[in-house]
């Protein structure tokens, strides 16, 4: 049997091949030619580079931020400084407060204990001499000694209050009777050691009368001329302690200073006389000047006399002294 020969069939023909490469290329050509105007057409649809100043504008917006961070930081830095500043003020002027609080307080209390002291009272002379028939009395205080030493206090301290001092000293020397026996010693410390100044000048005691008023007046006032240096209180009493009065009578400020006292402060030198005396004589004491301008004078004062016997008094003195 004879074989047939194998057909092939083919959709496309050479020719229509041509046709369609033909067409393509004609669409590329038209596309180059077109690009041009189609990017014109895109530039003008976005103007000036939008992209472009958009991305400018996002970078600037970044520093901005930066910039306005950091001011921000500082801001904040600054107010915290400011903070603190008022929170030290506040505290500073708190303390200052409670301080002038505290003062204030001191200053009533003292002032409150000054008018408890007993009021004046007349003097009361005895009719006759001999022993002591009427106590012996000088602006409230009392005593039944006979013998007395009035000690007076030349500390430099009590510079600008001579006329409130000499007032003193005189009330009490022309309190006394012709009974009495009296003393007046002056005493401070200076540059070459503790100094004394005593009338009589022998160290004893001189019977009164008109005429020993009017000398231990006088040599009082004397004193109150050579006020300086300290007070040497401890040296002081050791002396009067020693001595034949029966009755102390201390006319100071209140303010020994330690260094003319053996170191001691006030309140432990309260407690050295006290134990130097051992209770053999009556100490008095009397606080003049601006006392109430000073923490523990009067504390001191009225220690050492209640301590030793005697009786308290301060007189305040309105002169500005030399340490007010």
């Amino acid at each position: 049997m004879k074989r047939r020969p194998s057909r092939e069939f083919e959709i496309f023909s050479l020719s229509a091949i041509d046709l369609f490469a033909a067409a393509m290329s004609a669409f590329a050509l038209l596309t180059i030619v077109l690009m041009p105007d189609y990017q014109k057409e895109l530039l003008e649809r976005t103007p000036e580079n939008n992209i472009s100043d958009l991305t400018s504008a996002a970078a600037e917006s970044v520093e901005r931020t930066t910039e306005q961070r950091k001011a921000l930081e500082e801001q904040r830095e600054a107010a915290a400084a400011l903070l603190s500043d008022i929170q030290s003020e506040e505290s500073r002027m708190l303390a200052e407060f409670r301080a002038a609080q505290e003062e204030l307080r001191r200053k009533q209390a003292e002032a409150e204990r000054v008018v408890e002291v007993p009021e004046p009272v007349e003097d009361k002379p005895a009719p006759t001499p001999g022993p002591a028939l009427v106590t012996f009395r000088f602006l409230g205080m009392k005593t039944d000694a006979d013998d007395i030493v009035v000690a007076l206090d030349m500390n430099g301290c009590m510079r600008g209050h001579e006329r409130s001092i000499s007032d003193v000293m005189s009330r009490i020397i022309t309190s006394l009777q012709d009974h009495h026996r009296l003393s007046v010693v002056g005493f401070q410390q200076t540059d070459s050691g503790p100094r004394l100044r005593r009338w009589p000048s022998g160290g004893g005691l001189e019977q009164v009368d008109e005429q020993a008023r009017q000398e231990a007046i006088g040599f009082s006032n004397g004193l109150t001329r050579q006020f300086g240096g300290s007070a040497s209180m401890r040296y002081t009493f050791e002396q009067l302690l020693n001595g034949p009065a029966q009755s102390i009578f201390l006319v100071s400020d209140g303010l020994p200073n330690p260094a003319a006292n053996g170191g001691l402060r006030p309140m432990s030198l309260a407690s050295e006389i006290t134990r130097m005396n051992g209770g053999r004589k009556e100490i008095n004491t009397v606080v003049v000047g601006n006392y109430f301008d000073f923490n523990g004078t009067v504390e001191f004062m009225e220690t050492l006399a209640e301590r030793n016997g005697g009786q308290f008094m301060a007189l305040a003195s309105y002169e500005p002294g030399a340490c007010s």
